[in-house]
């Protein structure tokens, strides 16, 4: 008797694992809500609008710049079927790799000092002479909210400064020195200079602008 009952409580048990997704070989089950799609965020702008936003700058911001930056030495404008003939920056591209890498190093960085990243700034900027041909470029910088409660809210890039054991977010300002042709080499290969870590981004590297490519934004 004592025999059925302990048989009757193992089938038991049995039945209640497997009504209740036991997996007797120990298979994890996948979660449906992991697989739920997500919503596109009001950052996304129809394909019709990008083109038509690139487009627009093509035709009125374009000529502008390469009118401006085709002259010779002399004062001559360098035309476009000469080999010296310099196409505006029209898109720059970067790993997807290297820029989660970023976004981690300066996540870890702000977590460091305790700082929320309120945003990431681009900054419209372009190379020295005899790099990259003097072209356009960008860069990028994690932002900061500052300021006192209830100024108007001001976000500004920031860099980590450490004395000693140390850190904190400090605006950019507060770090750099205006720029000069006589700048200190060292002042512009290291990234960090007498404690100041940077966060500007920039060599991904960029690709250069797509030339005529039916693929791709016209």
């Amino acid at each position: 008797m004592k025999t059925c009952k302990f048989l009757t409580f193992l089938l038991l048990g049995g039945f209640l694992m497997l009504s209740c997704g036991g997996d007797p070989k120990g298979t994890p089950h996948t979660d449906d809500h992991d697989e739920e799609p997500l919503a596109a965020p009001n950052t996304i702008i129809s394909l019709q609008e990008a083109e038509d936003m690139y487009h627009r700058y093509g035709n009125q911001r374009v000529p502008l710049i390469e009118k401006s930056v085709n002259i010779d030495k002399d004062g001559d404008s360098i035309k476009p079927d000469d080999e010296r003939y310099v196409q505006a920056t029209r898109a720059l591209s970067m790993d997807y790799k290297d820029l989660k890498a970023y976004l981690a190093f300066i996540e870890q960085q702000s977590k460091s000092t305790k700082t929320d990243i309120s945003g990431l700034r681009i900054y419209f900027s372009q190379y020295e002479k005899g790099k990259n041909d003097n072209r356009a470029t960008v860069f990028l910088n994690p932002i900061m909210e500052a300021g006192q409660k209830g100024d108007i809210r001001d976000d500004v890039a920031f860099a980590i400064k450490t004395d000693g054991n140390k850190s904190t977010a400090v605006p950019v300002g507060k770090l750099i020195k205006i720029p000069s042709e006589k700048s200190n080499r060292a002042d512009l290969t290291m990234p960090i200079q007498n404690g100041v870590q940077s966060l500007a981004g920039n060599s991904f590297p960029w690709n250069p602008p797509p030339k005529n490519d039916p693929d791709d934004f016209q």
